[in-house]
C-alpha cells in the first residue's frame, strides 16, 4: 500500500510539471517579448510588442502577410452628435495613465499564468463556447423564442436574423456600463458583430464592450474584439489571445478596461464602434472614439471564406452566456447593458444611437430595414424606440437576468439586427422552403442548375459567376432541345439605329458589377451561381425562377369589362387581360406580324416593400388565343426573393401558357440559350439613374431571326451586344411571329388591386409619370418591325395602367420633331392609393 501511495504522488507530481511545462509553452506563445512594459493601476500588465512580432502573424494563413498600417483610402465619417451634453465618449483606457508605448510597437495586455488556470483548458482559453442550438430537433423550429421581426413578418430562426447581401460598413455609439456578472462561467456583452456564410458555418466578426472574470479576471468592463469562421466552434478567439486581428496603434490595447462608465442619475458614457471593410485590400479595420477617428488594427482577409467579400448580416445589442439560461433554472443574475430593461426611461437603460450601414451604394446611411427580438424578453427586453421631430432613433436592450419564467439553454441574446440583400444564415431545415425539400433534394436542384464551371469569379455584390462551358449550359436540358444545334450568332445582320445622343445627360449602362472582378474566356458563357440559400427563399423548389400563376381579375372568364383602365388605340379597349396579383403600367401595339421590338429603358432603383413583391421596366413580346400566350420579355428588375437583395437586376423571362407551368427568370431553368461570354443575366447593373445627375438606360432588343425562328436579344448602345436567344422550340405561337408588343412596368404583390392595405412596392422610380423627365422613369426610341421588314416607330399605340391613383402612365409628345416618350410609375401605397 505504501508503494502505491508513493506511485500515486508520483504520478501527480509528474502530471502537475507537465501541466506547468504546458502553460510555461502556452505563455511563451502568447506573450511576446516586450520593448517596454507598462503596469496599470487597475492590475493589468502592458507589454509594448514590435508591431512586426505580434500575435498575428504566428497564424499559418498569415506567415507572408504584409501588414497594412493604415487603410488605403479616408473613410467617410459623420461628426458626433453632442447637443446631448450628458453623453459623452469614453476618452481613457485605465492602463495609459501609467505610461505609454513608442512608435513601431503595440500595446498587448499579458496574459499571466492565472488567467489560463481559470479557462475549461488551454484550448478553450480566450474563445466562446461553441453556440448549442436552442431547438433539439433542428426540424422544429417552433422551439424558437421571440425571433426578431422585420416589419412584422417573424423570422424562423434560433438567432436573431434577417437577409442582407453585401454589407461593407456598420457603426454605432454603445453605451457603456459596469453589469454585474453572477456565475464563475458567465459574461456579457454589449457589441456588433458583421456575419456572412452559409447555414450553421458562418463568420463573424465583433467588437464592443465585455465583462469577463473567468478570461479576464476582473469584473470592469473592458473593450474586447472577437472573430471566428467556424461558428465559433473550433477558430477565432478575444482580442489577441489567439493569432488573427492585427493592431497596428501604438495608444489602444485590447482587452483593457474602459474609464469612466455610466452610471443611474449621473453621466452617461458611450464608446464609439467602427467596423470597416478596406475595399481595396479586402482587409476589415476597427475604428473607434469620437467620429470614429481611431484606428485600431484590422482582421485580414485570409482569415475567411465569406467575409473577404462582404458581410450579409449585422446585428447590435448585448449577450449574456451562461449555463443557467433557459430552461436552466435557477435562471442566472447576471445582467444585460445597465441591469434595466429596454423599457425603462432614458438613462437606465442601455442603449446604441447613431446606427449606421454601408452597403452596395457606398454611402454611409441608416439602415432602411431594421428588427428587434429578445430570446427571453423576460430575463432581458428589446426596444426600437423613434421618437420622431427629427431625433436619431435608438435601440435599447438589457435587463436584470434571473426572472420566475426560465427558458432553454444557449447564450441568450438580445440582438438589434439590420440586413439588405444574398448570403444568408439559413439552415436548410428552417421551414422557409414550404415543401420542406430535404437536404439531398436541395443538393440535387444546385446540381441541375449548376453546371461545372471552367472559371469562377467571385463579384464585389456578392454573385459569383460560373463560366461553363457554352455546350454544357442549362438551356439544353430542356427535352425540346436534346438535339438543337447551338446557333453562334444571328443567320444576318439586324438593322441598328445610332442612339440619339443630342441630350448628353442621358446614358447607356456601361458595366455590370461582376465584370470589375474578372471575365469569362472564350467558349464559355458566365451564368449567375444559384445558391442553398436563393432555393430557400422559394415557394417551393417547383416555383423557385418563376412567376407566381396570374389570378385574372374578371371573375367570368369571358368578361373582360372588370379589367380596370384596360389601354386603348384610337379609341378601342385592347383585350389585354387584368390579374389580381400584378398591377402594370404599360404602353402596347397590337397587330398580327412583328418579329422586332426595342427601346431605351431608364434604368432606377424602386423600393420593394414586401417580402414576395417584385418591380420590373421590361419589354414583352407576346403570342397565341386569349389566356393561353406566350410571351418573351427582358428588361431590369428588383426581385429579393428571387435575388436576395434590392438591387436593380438585368433579366429575361420566357412561358409558353401565361406562367402557369413553364418558363422562369434568366437561367433558372432550362430555355435560354447565352452565346457569349462577356454579359451575365440576372446580376446587378450600375450605374443607376438619379432625377438630379445623368440618367442612365437599358437598351433591349428583341428580335428573331427569319430563317431560324429563334428570337435574340441584343442590348447595348446601338444594340450591338448580342446576349443569346430564346430557342423556336420553345413556342408553338412566338414560333412565326408576336402579335403583341408592351413597354412598361409590372409590380407583383400580393396588396395589389382589392386586397388593402396596398403595397409600398414601388415602380419605375417611384414617381408617377407626370413628374415627367429626371423625376418618372421613361421609356424612349421605342421601334417595332412588322411585315414592311423596317425597323419603325410604331403607327398606332395606346398605354394604360391597372392602378391609375398608385402607378400612372403618360406617353408624351413634346412637338418639334422631337422623339415621344413614354412615362410610367409610382410610390404604390399614397392618399389615393391603399
Amino acid at each position: 500500500m505504501a508503494v502505491s501511495v508513493l506511485s500515486d504522488v508520483a504520478d501527480e507530481k509528474a502530471k502537475d510539471r507537465a501541466t506547468l511545462s504546458e502553460l510555461d509553452r502556452k505563455l511563451k506563445l502568447l506573450n511576446k517579448p516586450a520593448v517596454k512594459s507598462i503596469k496599470s493601476e487597475d492590475g493589468d500588465i502592458i507589454d509594448c510588442v514590435d508591431i512586426n512580432k505580434q500575435p498575428a502573424f504566428d497564424h499559418p494563413a498569415l506567415r507572408n502577410h504584409k501588414i497594412q498600417l493604415r487603410p488605403s483610402f479616408d473613410l467617410p465619417t459623420e461628426k458626433l452628435d453632442t447637443r446631448n451634453e450628458s453623453s459623452q465618449p469614453v476618452i481613457l483606457q485605465t492602463w495609459q495613465k501609467s505610461g505609454s508605448c513608442p512608435e513601431g510597437t503595440v500595446p498587448i495586455r499579458r496574459i499571466r499564468k492565472q488567467d489560463l488556470l481559470r479557462a475549461a483548458s488551454l484550448e478553450q482559453f480566450g474563445r466562446k463556447p461553441p453556440n448549442i442550438p436552442s431547438a433539439s430537433n433542428k426540424k422544429d423550429i417552433k422551439n424558437i423564442i421571440s425571433p426578431p421581426s422585420i416589419n412584422n413578418t417573424k423570422l424562423k430562426s434560433a438567432i436573431l436574423v434577417t437577409q442582407g447581401v453585401y454589407y461593407t460598413r456598420a457603426q454605432g455609439d454603445i453605451d457603456v456600463w459596469n453589469p454585474t456578472v453572477d456565475l464563475p462561467d458567465d459574461y456579457t456583452t454589449a457589441q456588433i458583430w458583421l456575419k456572412a456564410g452559409d447555414g450553421e458555418m458562418y463568420e463573424s466578426i465583433e467588437a464592443g464592450w465585455v465583462v469577463n472574470p473567468k478570461l479576464y479576471g476582473g469584473t470592469g468592463s473592458r473593450l474586447f474584439t472577437y472573430w471566428t469562421n467556424d461558428s465559433y466552434k473550433t477558430t477565432g478567439c478575444f482580442d489577441i489571445t489567439c493569432p488573427g486581428f492585427v493592431q497596428t496603434n501604438p495608444k489602444i490595447a485590447l482587452g483593457i478596461r474602459l474609464d469612466p462608465v455610466s452610471s443611474f442619475g449621473g453621466k452617461q458614457y458611450f464608446l464609439p464602434v467602427a467596423i470597416i471593410q478596406d475595399t481595396n485590400t479586402g482587409n476589415w479595420w476597427l475604428k473607434i472614439l469620437p467620429n470614429y477617428d481611431t484606428v485600431i488594427g484590422y482582421w485580414p482577409k485570409e482569415l475567411f471564406g465569406w467575409l473577404w467579400r462582404a458581410a450579409s448580416m449585422v446585428e447590435w445589442g448585448g449577450e449574456v452566456y451562461s449555463q443557467n439560461v433557459k430552461n436552466h433554472p435557477p435562471h442566472t443574475k447576471t445582467q444585460m447593458g445597465s441591469g434595466s430593461i429596454a423599457q425603462t426611461p432614458e438613462g437606465s437603460a442601455a442603449k446604441i444611437k447613431n446606427v449606421r450601414i454601408m452597403d452596395t451604394t457606398h454611402i454611409l446611411k441608416f439602415p432602411e430595414w431594421l428588427g428587434t427580438g429578445s430570446d427571453e424578453p423576460n430575463c432581458y427586453s428589446a426596444l426600437y424606440h423613434d421618437p420622431g421631430n427629427n431625433v436619431e432613433p435608438a435601440f435599447y436592450f438589457g435587463g436584470p437576468g434571473q426572472e420566475r419564467k426560465q427558458m432553454e439553454k444557449r447564450v441568450s441574446m438580445v440582438l438589434f439586427l439590420l440586413l439588405m440583400a444574398v448570403s444568408v444564415l439559413s439552415d436548410v431545415a428552417d421551414g422557409k422552403a414550404k415543401d420542406r425539400a430535404t437536404l439531398s433534394g436541395l443538393d440535387r436542384k444546385l446540381k441541375l442548375l449548376n453546371k461545372p464551371a471552367v472559371k469562377s469569379i467571385k463579384s464585389e455584390d456578392g454573385d459569383i459567376i460560373d463560366c461553363v462551358d457554352i455546350n454544357k449550359q442549362p438551356a439544353f436540358d430542356h427535352p425540346a432541345l436534346r438535339n438543337h444545334k447551338i446557333q453562334l450568332r444571328p443567320s444576318f445582320d439586324l438593322p441598328t439605329q445610332k442612339l440619339d445622343t443630342r441630350n448628353e445627360s442621358s446614358q447607356p449602362v456601361i458595366l455590370q458589377t461582376w465584370q470589375k472582378s474578372g471575365s469569362c474566356p472564350e467558349g464559355t458563357v458566365p451564368i449567375r451561381r444559384i445558391r442553398k440559400q436563393d432555393l430557400l427563399r422559394a415557394a417551393s423548389l417547383e416555383q423557385f425562377g418563376t412567376k407566381p400563376p396570374y389570378i385574372p381579375s374578371a371573375s367570368n372568364k369571358k368578361d373582360i369589362k372588370n379589367i380596370i383602365s384596360p389601354p386603348s388605340i384610337n379609341n378601342t379597349k385592347l383585350q389585354v387581360l387584368s390579374t389580381l396579383n400584378r398591377s402594370s403600367a404599360i404602353l402596347v401595339t397590337e397587330g398580327l406580324y412583328y418579329t422586332a421590338a426595342q427601346g431605351y429603358i431608364n434604368l432606377r432603383h424602386p423600393t420593394v416593400d414586401l417580402p414576395d413583391d417584385y418591380t420590373t421596366a421590361q419589354i414583352w413580346l407576346k403570342a397565341g388565343a386569349g389566356e393561353m400566350y406566350e410571351s418573351i420579355e427582358s428588361g431590369w428588375m428588383v426581385n429579393p426573393k428571387l435575388y436576395g437583395d434590392r438591387e436593380s437586376r438585368f433579366f429575361v423571362y420566357w412561358t409558353n401558357d401565361s406562367y402557369k407551368t413553364t418558363g422562369c427568370f434568366d437561367l433558372t431553368c432550362a430555355g435560354f440559350v447565352l452565346t457569349q461570354h462577356k454579359l451575365a443575366l440576372g446580376v446587378s447593373l450600375h450605374p443607376l439613374s438619379s432625377s438630379e445627375e445623368t440618367r442612365r438606360f437599358l437598351p433591349i432588343g428583341i428580335h428573331q431571326d427569319i430563317n431560324t425562328g429563334n428570337w435574340w436579344l441584343k442590348i447595348g448602345q446601338n444594340y450591338e451586344v448580342v446576349v443569346g436567344y430564346w430557342p423556336k422550340e420553345l413556342f408553338r405561337w412566338l414560333w412565326r411571329a408576336a402579335s403583341m408588343v408592351e413597354w412598361g412596368g409590372e409590380v407583383y404583390s400580393q396588396n395589389v388591386k382589392n386586397h388593402p392595405p396596398h403595397t409600398k412596392t414601388q415602380m419605375g422610380s417611384g414617381s408617377f409619370a407626370q413628374t415627367l423627365e429626371g423625376a418618372a422613369a421613361s421609356i424612349q426610341q421605342i421601334r417595332i418591325m412588322d411585315t414592311t421588314h423596317i425597323l419603325k416607330y410604331p403607327e398606332t399605340l395606346g398605354s394604360g395602367s391597372d392602378e391609375p391613383n398608385c402607378y400612372s402612365v403618360l406617353y408624351h409628345a413634346p412637338g418639334n420633331n422631337v422623339e415621344p416618350v413614354f412615362y410610367f410609375g409610382g410610390p404604390g401605397q399614397g392618399p389615393q392609393c391603399n
